[in-house]
């Protein structure tokens, strides 16, 4: 266990289960919304991707779109 869990897990712990539940369904929250953020990201790449292949398929070019890619995606 790292330093973070154990000092998370140590928190929780102090708290009484109404202040539980809610910091639980908060960190919930939080990771679907970080995981629908990835989800467009992913699907904004791959259109631009799809979008190159196109372009190079008719016939005009490479093109010179830069893909940023956050180090966690």
């Amino acid at each position: 266990m790292n330093a973070t869990v154990t000092q998370a897990t140590r928190i929780l712990e102090r708290l009484n289960e109404n202040d539980q539940s809610f910091v639980m369904d908060f960190l919930i929250r939080l990771e679907k919304n970080q995981n629908l953020e990835k989800k467009i990201n992913n699907a904004d790449y791959l259109d631009k991707i799809q979008n190159s292949i196109d372009q190079i398929a008719e016939g005009r070019g490479i093109i010179r779109n830069i893909i940023e890619v956050e180090d966690d995606d």
